[in-house]
């Protein structure tokens, strides 16, 4: 029986596929990877949806394993978790109409098709732990079958509801990371993404109200109506996370970005604003491309969204925040979310641990953005000069209300304010690249962004990895240099 679902489930990733040159390098690169294939049945006007998800989990790790973790993303959104999903500075704007808490259950769990307890464990019961009744040897696989339901908070965040999107980030079981002896089983954070996650294939099926239009992680294969039901399947190989915002506002535009499908969904908004945000998404995937590296994927989704900050990165799939009023922070958004594609879609890294990875380089990124297109109203210098003095700026103030700071770039867990994360994992990273980038020239820059993308993409890549690759195309030792910056030695004037 496992070796059937296994080939069957792999025939159905496959055959959604055939006849295109980045999935066919997929469907090689993804053939022994864990897949999932989740039902939601979404009721969007009580905001509830019952789910089930078939997980065949392959143990990748190299050791023998007798469970499996998973976590449990929206408990925090529960009322005893709420504290730890967003800053305190930011409630009011999350929950414009109140406070509003998240239900969560897990009501079945089986193994190999065996039933088993329902076993909660950490932070807020954030984790789901599997007995696998059996060790698990690896590069073996086991089939995991979870069934849950959820009730969305009235949140303008990554898992809830604002009055124009349903937002479903983060909303199913995740395989925990397995790595040093252990998974991985970090909470929530309000500062920063604290998501941790493998590459992984994926078969979505969301049923829901026929008045909505559906947007998703992955190519969509099915957008029918059966029943009075709008029915919406994806699919997705080689992603680290899957997520979906649904909305009976959406208005669609499409285009191309060489061989990519690109659709922006909006609302609120005039043809022309979105034609020329589409653009950006466009114009962001042909320069992130040429810069580090073909982006893999068939399809990728620009989504305005009821959101509290001002965007989230999903694999192929980018939200942007709805109240952004200046059009070119709006622009500015999609650029940042659509270079998190490579550095953190492609190129993953433990975001809690290292935010400065894919956040620093991510932001870096959209400096680099500007000196490739001249027709934005933003240029490399401007954005430097701003991220120079608002660091400044950030570092007087801070100072003279608690005397010393700790400015190391660290893990998002050990910052005590959103304030101190974003200024030393944002900002100062793009000083660091800027500096780096000053000392060893452009050209080597580029080069060892192109050798970590080239050596790196698909896996969870860690500081050194980086490190190295500079290195080794600038033939530069560097690990002093990222030292200083990382553990707060460098005096920024």
């Amino acid at each position: 029986m496992k070796k059937f679902i296994l080939c069957f489930l792999c025939a159905c990733f496959s055959l959604t596929f055939v006849g295109c040159k980045k999935a066919d390098n997929l469907n090689n690169l993804s053939a022994n990877l864990t897949s999932y294939i989740i039902n939601v049945d979404l009721n969007a006007a009580t905001h509830s949806a019952t789910c089930t998800e078939r997980v065949m989990y392959v143990n990748n790790s190299g050791a023998i394993l007798k469970n499996v973790k998973f976590h449990l993303y929206p408990q925090f959104f529960e009322e005893v978790g709420a504290g730890k999903v967003v800053a305190s500075t930011q409630m009011n704007e999350a929950y414009p109409h109140g406070m509003s808490y998240a239900e969560f259950e897990v009501t079945r769990v089986a193994v190999a098709g065996k039933d088993q307890p329902v076993v909660y464990s950490g932070e807020c019961d954030g984790i789901l732990s599997v007995d696998l009744n059996s060790s698990l040897m690896p590069d073996k696989n086991v089939e995991i079958y979870i069934e849950f339901n959820f009730t969305l908070p009235n949140c303008e965040h990554r898992f809830g509801y604002g009055d124009n999107t349903i937002n479903l980030g983060n909303f199913y079981p995740i395989a925990c990371v397995y790595e040093n002896g252990s998974f991985d089983e970090s909470g929530y954070s309000p500062n920063g993404d604290p998501f941790y996650s493998d590459m992984a294939n994926y078969s979505v099926n969301i049923a829901t109200d026929s008045a909505y239009t559906v947007a998703g992680s992955g190519r969509k294969t099915q957008d029918t109506l059966e029943n009075g039901k709008k029915v919406c399947k994806f699919t997705a190989l080689m992603v680290r996370d899957f997520a979906l915002v649904l909305s009976n506002k959406f208005e669609v535009v499409s285009g191309m970005a060489d061989k990519t499908a690109v659709d922006y969904y909006y609302f609120d908004e005039d043809d022309d604003s979105a034609k020329a945000n589409l653009q950006t998404g466009i114009d962001a995937i042909k320069t992130y491309s040429k810069l580090y590296g073909d982006y893999p994927y068939e399809n990728f989704s620009l989504v305005k969204a009821d959101f509290v900050y001002g965007g989230m990165e999903y694999p192929n799939l980018v939200l942007i925040n709805a109240d952004i009023d200046n059009v070119d922070d709006y622009k500015n958004v999609i650029i940042h979310e659509t270079a998190h594609q490579w550095w953190y879609g492609v190129v993953g890294n433990n975001e809690h641990e290292h935010p400065w990875l894919d956040e620093g380089l991510t932001e870096y990124s959209t400096l680099l953005f500007y000196d490739n297109n001249s027709g934005y109203n933003l240029t490399h210098a401007e954005m430097l000069k701003a991220n120079k003095e608002n660091y400044t700026l950030f570092m007087s103030v801070y100072s003279d209300v608690l005397g010393d700071i700790d400015t190391s770039m660290r893990s998002i867990y050990d910052y005590s304010t959103e304030p101190e994360y974003t200024y030393c994992t944002y900002v100062k990273s793009v000083l660091m690249f800027e500096s780096l980038n000053g000392l060893i020239g452009q050209k080597k820059f580029i080069s060892g962004l192109k050798e970590y993308y080239s050596a790196n993409k698909y896996t969870n890549a860690k500081p050194e990895n980086l490190i190295s690759a500079f290195e080794k195309t600038s033939k530069t030792a560097l690990t002093n240099f990222f030292n200083s910056w990382l553990q707060g030695k460098v005096v920024v004037r």
